[in-house]
């Protein structure tokens, strides 16, 4: 008997984390008020550009800043975001703190998502790895809408 398994990889846009595709990612817990939290958003079908939210440290556990929907909603160090072509970089004491660029193939898109992050204790929760970032501890590496509905 034949046995069949979803694919986690979307037809549309994907993320690349840990040298693998995900459709989307979340470090962390979403509903902290205080810690840590990274999402990359699944992207809808007949969007192109990903949206990226969360709440990023320094390495002291300082809070550099808070995001949502790929702008600074919170910005206590200061941070720049610029627009670049295909995504944004974010810059903290004038270095790059996160890049997100999206590539378009010929049957969907890929977003590139580079950086080191931080968690309020100082651990690395994300950094580059060649072309997409490896990340650490708690987090769901393939999203489904079903999980963010929840």
């Amino acid at each position: 008997m034949l046995k069949f398994r979803e694919s986690l990889v979307s037809a549309h846009h994907n993320y690349l984390v840990n040298q693998m595709l995900s459709p989307g990612f979340l470090l962390g817990d979403l509903n902290s008020k205080e810690d840590f939290w990274f999402l990359a958003d699944i992207v809808p079908v007949g969007t192109v550009e990903p949206s990226i939210h969360g709440r990023i440290f320094d390495p002291k556990g300082c809070c550099v800043l808070e995001m949502g929907f790929n702008k600074i909603t919170r910005n206590p160090a200061g941070c720049v975001i610029e627009r670049l072509a295909g995504g944004f970089q974010i810059r903290y004491a004038g270095e790059p703190l996160l890049k997100v660029h999206t590539v378009a193939f010929a049957n969907g898109y890929l977003t590139r998502i580079q950086g080191k992050l931080y968690d309020r204790e100082g651990k690395i929760r994300m950094e580059p790895l060649l072309d997409g970032v490896q990340v650490f501890g708690k987090g769901t590496l393939a999203l489904t809408r079903r999980q963010l509905l929840l």
